[in-house]
């Protein structure tokens, strides 16, 4: 955008994304319109990612035609596993730039990407590729770490948007869950995942490297009964339950070959054990299960 023609700019950015502009300006730039300098706020934005918006260029001409196609199997998949939602039609895909920093936590996962009113938006500065020289400050200062950049490729495009349709589909209220119940209602969005994308490797699900999934594998019922021996499946304890809850480099608790976020596999073997006991389960009717309930029949014994 020529930064000497911006409000012409943005009002023609207004007409082409109705509803989006002003999220975008409000929630990912931390800007409000109506603020006197809102418009040398987004001036200096624009010249800052100047670098940002060259690499992302690249990205996008080379993967969104693909990222498109992909979608629109996800929504097959979507529509058949979940028949109560509608997508939007037509279903755009958004690309857009927001801060190093614009990365937040959701149900099942941490990421830029955000469900839009009539699609998704994908956050492209953080799709650059993990050596992308970009992200070289963001680490010296502090911003992000390498467990965080690895995933920073135009691979988890796809299932970054997915999570988001997911999480639109099944908001997610973890409201006085033990750890267990916690685990188990990421599970059931993360069982969910791997059958809308059935062909996308597990790391790129899980957010762990290779190895790190092949660990888990190797070592599922090393892994469940650390939970069983301390106690920890009905803790409600943030402080205690945020270790497995939440991402990182590694579980500590278990060893430095574990990966961060260890919920989202014991949760998602969990369901997947339930599913398989009652395979005629729809998505719909699990989500609205009790997660002790899931847990219990599952017969969960790894």
């Amino acid at each position: 955008m020529d930064t000497n023609q911006l409000v012409p700019g943005l009002n023609q950015l207004q007409q082409q994304y109705p509803g989006f502009l002003q999220n975008y300006l409000s929630k990912m730039l931390g800007i409000n319109p109506g603020d006197p300098q809102a418009l040398a706020a987004i001036t200096a934005f624009l010249r800052s990612y100047t670098p940002v918006y060259e690499v992302a260029n690249g990205v996008a001409n080379q993967h969104l035609p693909q990222l498109e196609k992909d979608m629109v199997e996800v929504l097959r998949y979507l529509q058949h596993y979940v028949p109560g939602y509608q997508p939007d039609s037509p279903f755009v895909i958004t690309t857009f730039i927001s801060p190093m920093d614009a990365y937040e936590p959701f149900a099942i996962g941490d990421y830029g990407d955000v469900r839009t009113q009539n699609g998704v938006g994908i956050a492209l500065q953080l799709h650059l590729g993990d050596n992308a020289q970009v992200y070289d400050e963001g680490k010296r200062a502090g911003v992000f770490f390498d467990y965080q950049t690895r995933r920073f490729t135009p691979a988890t495009m796809l299932v970054n948007a997915t999570k988001n349709l997911i999480e639109d589909a099944f908001p997610y209220k973890p409201e006085s869950l033990t750890l267990l119940e916690d685990m188990v209602e990421k599970g059931k969005r993360m069982a969910l995942l791997q059958r809308l994308l059935p062909d996308v490797a597990d790391s790129l699900q899980l957010g762990y490297t290779g190895k790190q999934v092949k660990g888990c594998e190797a070592n599922e019922a090393l892994i469940w009964n650390f939970f069983m021996k301390n106690d920890l499946l009905y803790s409600k304890d943030p402080l205690i339950n945020q270790n497995y809850l939440k991402d990182g480099p590694k579980t500590q608790e278990l060893g430095e070959g574990a990966p961060g976020y260890i919920a989202l596999f014991v949760g998602r073997q969990i369901v997947n054990a339930y599913l398989a006991k009652f395979p005629d389960t729809k998505f719909p009717d699990l989500m609205k299960m009790p997660a002790r309930q899931v847990f219990e029949q599952a017969g969960y014994k790894p």
